[in-house]
């Protein structure tokens, strides 16, 4: 597979990276480096790929990547609600960033499971967030060896929470290579679902500089999923953060998330996500939004 390969630049005085990403979305696309990557969302929504993985994310996600896992976390900037609604704190490590022997120590058994078990892309439950998020305040304030500290703290702490795999492909299977064509198709989806404007696989090649059959094949053996599934899922991780916290008709949010119709909308939400929009919205009713009132139905 191809992706983007990203150059982590600790730092002449650090031994890691700690990296508040700010900005109306957030700044990513697929992309792989060699650092291990523990990921929380400060502020926004949307559309999270790890692997072949893919899911919606919100405000309290937390995501341990491994090594050369592919992810993208992407933004709709048509939900951007200020300049900088998109905020991501990211801490990204080398398995030898405090010493080669660190983890293979008999105390550091259960850290080394888990940054093993990363490279599956791990996320963890809403409890161990809770209990991360002061850590975490305190490593991007720490300086000296107190980095250090805090961030095996941090580790300890998530090696003996049970969390969830992501991908069904570990990173070390999917060989990863550079690939800035991807980027730019990416960028072309992205750009025109914001937009509102339509998505084809015929411009979509145009892009890629290549013919609709070739490019075809190129983006399925690159993702993992058809051209026209991976547009889909984009629309549906949309549609859900609009049906779970707007109080819009089913019908509305199928035309606003980019559906041509809404039966073709139905079928592909059943498809996908194994239930339909209206179920979805009813698993959501009891954490509605404040004063969001009872949501229409079409």
């Amino acid at each position: 597979m191809h992706y983007i390969c990203e150059k982590i630049i600790s730092g002449t005085d650090c031994s890691f990276s700690t990296t508040d990403q700010v900005g109306s979305v957030i700044p990513c696309f697929f992309h792989v480096h060699p650092e291990y990557e523990l990921t929380y969302i400060v502020s926004s929504n949307g559309t999270r790929f790890v692997g072949d993985n893919m899911e919606m994310f919100d405000v309290g996600d937390l995501a341990l990547i491994g090594s050369m896992v592919p992810h993208h976390y992407y933004n709709l900037p048509f939900d951007s609600r200020s300049e900088n609604w998109g905020h991501a704190r990211v801490v990204q490590f080398r398995e030898d960033f405090a010493g080669k022997q660190l983890f293979e120590l008999p105390e550091m058994h259960h850290v080394q499971m888990m940054l093993a078990r990363s490279r599956f892309g791990l996320v963890f439950p809403r409890e161990a967030v809770v209990r991360v998020t002061p850590l975490l305040n305190d490593l991007f304030a720490a300086s000296g060896p107190r980095r250090i500290i805090v961030l095996l703290e941090i580790l300890e702490l998530l090696s003996n929470t049970e969390s969830r795999c992501l991908s069904s492909i570990s990173g070390e299977k999917m060989n990863v290579r550079p690939d800035l064509r991807m980027n730019t198709i990416l960028c072309y989806v992205n750009e025109n679902l914001a937009a509102g404007k339509p998505v084809t696989l015929g411009k979509a090649a145009v892009k890629a500089c290549m013919n609709p059959e070739s490019f075809s094949r190129y983006f399925r053996k690159t993702t993992g999923r058809r051209f026209i599934d991976y547009v889909n899922e984009i629309k549906l991780g949309r549609a859900c953060h609009l049906l779970a916290h707007t109080d819009r008709t089913i019908a509305e949010i199928c035309y606003d998330a980019g559906f041509g119709n809404l039966s073709n909308f139905n079928r592909q939400f059943l498809r996908i996500r194994k239930m339909s929009p209206r179920e979805y919205r009813a698993g959501y009713s009891t954490a509605a939004d404040p004063g969001k009132g009872t949501p229409r139905e079409s």
